[in-house]
């Protein structure tokens, strides 16, 4: 296969200020990093991919993903009554690493199929020094761009005599397969606050000068984090919905991001600190987080968000105003987020956030080709020429046609490229064999 490919005559959204975007151009990529967009490019020796009547678009980033649970997805139907936590959690301790790469692989082709080209992979099912090079191992034989997060909370039973033997192992994971100018990159999950050894696991992390997170699920947490002087642009907040106000403008002082994992975050949750979160300018990324409750599908978390949010914000609009119409009208910051907004966010926003916005998150010449067409069909274009509308609202997951991921192509005419459906099963009914008997 050649090395250059021609993406020719697709609507195009790049997310780049600069550029903006076309009701109809081509795409270049050469070497797996974009080489030029614009229309009627010289493309001589490439093959060509047939993009008219399809949208471009970045490819989706995933901020915060536990792969390791796609061998039992939908095992916890319904999180109201806490079984993830009472039932699903500590079926970890019959996972072997086998079903740490079954998880991981089935997972990252799910995601790319969705239209996801990278993912935060959130592990707190490491039991051993062979769980975390398996997951990685599953990981990078899809082709799937990765932020591999390792995490330090500690699973029982485990094979660590020491909580200081996890960070050695994390430190030899972050050594052997950190690459930031490849497809996978490390970062750590810090155990959540009030857990022993937090502040040693956040040094190690900066040390390193590696992203991290930290579950906050508790009200107050953000405010011990920033009275121990840990706050930072380098810790993601994943949940936050009981962060106060006081504690959002402490975030946003400093620079100190928040993923939203819509499903999970808007089950019987106040919801309300996307809004709050935004107004006080933190920056704000979503979400699937849990494969065994959703479908590992962001676009799909991202509309999720829409109608959430729009509902919210509207409450809270009528709640504060004596204008009682059926939606309050449209003013500067209102609605909070639109299509277009959401898209970006699950772009070229969630890529600075994780640091990777020099490489990936808009169709800028020179960055890394992770690229998403999405077809507009069957059932005709929009009357409104809105391409992020269009594919937020008006597309589903059987009409994303072309995925490519570092300039390869992972799936094509709605096809995954190396995907072995009979593999997959037999992997999902080995592990579950194991973890369910």
């Amino acid at each position: 296969m050649t090395n250059r490919l021609h993406i020719r005559g697709a609507q195009v959204v790049t997310m780049d200020e600069t550029l903006g975007d076309f009701p109809t151009a081509d795409i270049l990529v050469e070497e797996g990093a974009i080489l030029a967009v614009g229309r009627s490019l010289d493309a001589a020796g490439a093959e060509t991919i047939d993009a008219a009547g399809m949208i471009a678009l970045p490819g989706i980033i995933d901020a915060h993903t536990c792969l390791w649970q796609t061998v039992l997805r939908g095992y916890v139907p319904d999180l109201w009554p806490g079984a993830y936590y009472s039932k699903f959690l500590p079926l970890r301790s019959r996972y072997t690493p086998d079903d740490n790469f079954n998880a991981a692989w089935i997972g990252a082709w799910e995601m790319l199929s969705y239209g996801t080209t990278t993912v935060v992979d959130y592990c707190h099912d490491i039991r051993s020094t062979a769980f975390a090079p398996a997951s990685l191992a599953g990981l990078k034989e899809t082709g799937i761009r990765h932020l591999f997060q390792y995490s330090f909370m500690p699973v029982a039973p485990d094979e660590f005599a020491r909580p200081e033997d996890r960070l050695v192992d994390g430190g030899r994971i972050y050594d052997q397969f950190h690459d930031p100018k490849g497809l996978t990159t490390i970062g750590f999950g810090i155990d959540s606050f009030g857990a022993s050894g937090l502040e040693r696991q956040l040094a190690f992390s900066r040390e390193r000068k590696a992203a991290s997170c930290i579950h906050v699920n508790e009200a107050g947490t953000i405010g011990k984090l920033a009275a121990a002087g840990l706050l930072g642009p380098d810790l993601l907040v994943v949940h936050g919905n009981l962060v106060s106000n006081d504690e959002l403008e402490r975030m946003a002082r400093a620079r100190m991001p928040l993923c939203f994992t819509p499903t999970a975050d808007t089950q019987g949750t106040p919801a309300d600190v996307v809004r709050r979160a935004a107004e006080r300018g933190v920056g704000v990324v979503f979400g699937c987080d849990i494969p065994c409750t959703v479908a590992s599908d962001t676009l799909g978390q991202l509309r999720v968000m829409f109608n959430v949010q729009g509902y919210l914000t509207g409450a809270m609009e009528r709640s504060f105003s004596t204008v009682l119409g059926c939606r309050p009208p449209v003013r500067p910051g209102l609605p909070l987020l639109t299509p277009r907004k959401l898209i970006e966010t699950a772009t070229i926003t969630a890529a600075r956030v994780l640091g990777l916005g020099d490489r990936i998150g808009s169709l800028t010449p020179g960055k890394r080709a992770d690229i998403v067409l999405i077809r507009k069909g069957p059932f005709g274009d929009s009357v409104v020429d809105d391409g992020c509308a269009h594919v937020l609202l008006q597309t589903s997951p059987r009409d994303i046609d072309t995925v490519l991921a570092d300039g390869k192509v992972r799936m094509r005419a709605g096809l995954l490229q190396g995907f072995d459906a009979q593999r997959a099963a037999a992997m999902v009914a080995a592990s579950r064999k194991r973890t369910l008997g």
